[in-house]
């Protein structure tokens, strides 16, 4: 059915702020991301191309979570202005139900919903993958440009390597001395011909496979000394802990990985809880979107005393209440008190309810118009000042 002229302007009148909202919440958490990674540029010479293609690969999980949010932002902003504006009144005047006018939000919450859902089942793996791809070219970027020729150099925790050539491009050091106090009982000096650095993407690593070459080891316990002649020795370096914290926690992993560590707990016995939280987590958050979608649209027909500013507030306020239901739940469910999707739908469960008790009685008048949503905060602050002004006379 083609769309009619109300619901391409209630379309216009919420998209745009819900694009200005999804600019400026995804910006933040861009912000938050690249002061970590921005240290890698400034103290190990990852280069600004690097960390461009780092906060690119991340962006799917940011989108993930603004869209929800923005939408709230948009239909709350539009549909306050409307009502501002008596164009709401004028609607259900004309006999247009609060149904029929929920109709455009309702459709848009469902193509952010269906696009939030494909941000996490599709675009958020390849987006990981990439990262991690990206990371361990970092690493081995890292590793080689740490290490300067002719120089002793000691920015590797317990290893001091000098290198009499390097060969950045290959990744090759020539005529290596290298210290390695990592273990105090077991402290060994390594001399090689040669070596080569290597990523090593199953231990998050990177190998440095070193050739013709001799290892001179002590055992502190038994106050004994060993000599060993290698043609190839492999010595594994693990990245520095800035390149480290970037690790993906399991709110970063993608879906399949989740269910591979998933499977493999069940299996030996030892769920793991707080990976089942995250995988719920995905498929629960995207139901936020209609359900602010819909409780904005009863919010924007109460009148505000503090304007825009005010709405915001009220954005604020819902965002932080979904998210204390949604840090208990995954409490709940990553401790093992509670069924994980129960835990995890604790937020949409409360919100649901909420939503359509609200709906239904705006749609069928049974509300109070004339109060707002943070009429009892201005209520306070009234019987304050008049107070106030009465100790004075």
């Amino acid at each position: 059915m083609k769309p009619k002229t109300l619901d391409l302007y209630i379309l216009r009148e919420v998209a745009l702020p819900c694009l200005g909202g999804l600019l400026l919440l995804t910006l933040t958490l861009v912000v938050g991301r690249a002061l970590k990674l921005i240290d890698l540029m400034v103290n190990h010479g990852v280069s600004p191309g690097e960390i461009a293609a780092m906060l690119g690969y991340i962006m799917p999980a940011f989108l993930e979570l603004t869209f929800p949010m923005a939408v709230l932002i948009g239909v709350l902003m539009g549909f306050g202005r409307m009502a501002n504006d008596q164009e709401i009144t004028a609607a259900r005047s004309s006999g247009i139900s609060l149904y029929r006018l929920s109709a455009p939000v309702l459709a848009l919450s469902l193509v952010a919903y269906g696009i939030a859902c494909w941000l996490a089942l599709v675009a958020r793996p390849w987006g990981n993958s990439k990262l991690q791809e990206q990371l361990y070219q970092v690493t081995r970027a890292q590793a080689v440009a740490g290490i300067k020729e002719k120089v002793f150099n000691n920015n590797l925790p317990g290893l001091v390597i000098y290198a009499e050539r390097i060969e950045p491009h290959r990744s090759q050091l020539y005529g290596i001395l290298l210290s390695d106090d990592r273990n105090p009982h077991q402290p060994a000096m390594i001399i090689a011909r040669s070596g080569v650095l290597i990523p090593d993407r199953e231990h998050n690593a990177v190998v440095l496979r070193l050739f013709d070459g001799s290892l001179f080891g002590i055992e502190t316990e038994q106050n004994s000394a060993r000599v060993t002649t290698f043609r190839t020795y492999d010595l594994s370096i693990r990245p520095p802990e800035s390149a480290a914290s970037l690790r993906r926690d399991p709110d970063e992993l993608s879906t399949p990985e989740l269910r591979r560590l998933i499977a493999q707990s069940r299996r030996e016995h030892k769920p793991n809880f707080a990976a089942e939280a995250e995988l719920w987590h995905r498929y629960t958050v995207p139901v936020a979107t209609i359900l602010f979608a819909l409780l904005a649209t009863t919010l924007g027909l109460k009148p505000v005393r503090g304007g825009q500013s005010e709405r915001i507030g009220v954005c604020l306020v819902i965002f932080f209440a979904y998210y204390i239901l949604m840090r208990w739940g995954q409490g709940l469910a990553t401790a093992g008190k509670l069924n994980v999707i129960v835990a995890m739908s604790l937020p949409d469960f409360a919100f649901a309810a909420l939503t359509c008790w609200m709906f239904y009685r705006a749609a069928n008048d049974l509300t109070n118009f004339g109060r707002g949503p943070l009429d009892f905060f201005w209520d306070f602050i009234e019987r304050f000042d008049l107070r106030r002004k009465e100790a004075a006379t």
